[in-house]
């Protein structure tokens, strides 16, 4: 029997799959989504930064951005105050229950990796990364 190469179709069906089953567990770990964790996640390493950056490292809009940061806001894991370098600026802080959600949501998207790549060899998991970072490369802007 001849492999599955419809990639468009494969690539959204086990994105849709993945991202719903993570988001399932990331709510039941830690109360928040997959792209709330993923601005925990940047703020642990760029505590601070500004909308714009944060936006970029996420690929979010202005507008899906500010709504993300309300509602983290609002969970009290991150918090707004003014940049220590431009007081004009806003900078996104990581509050301790943000650190803390940040740690607990890592570990269940560490395991969602182990799974994906369980039973996997070494070269089939080169394999597929270098296909999804081509992917990614061919259709960046």
């Amino acid at each position: 029997m001849r492999e599955d190469r419809r990639f468009i179709f494969l690539i959204g069906q086990a994105r849709h799959r993945l991202m719903t089953r993570l988001d399932q567990a990331l709510i039941e770990t830690a109360g928040i989504t997959a792209a709330q964790s993923g601005a925990l996640y940047y703020l642990k390493e760029h505590d601070g930064c500004l909308f714009t950056e944060l936006s970029s490292a996420l690929g979010l809009d202005k507008s899906a951005i500010t709504g993300l940061v309300d509602r983290l806001e609002s969970k009290g894991l991150v918090e707004r105050r003014p940049s220590p370098d431009d007081r004009r600026a806003i900078g996104i802080f990581l509050t301790a229950a943000g650190k803390d959600t940040a740690l607990k949501c890592l570990k269940v998207t560490r395991e969602f990796n182990n799974r994906i790549t369980r039973g996997l060899s070494e070269e089939e998991m080169e394999t597929f990364s270098r296909a999804l970072r081509n992917v990614i490369s061919t259709f960046s802007e």
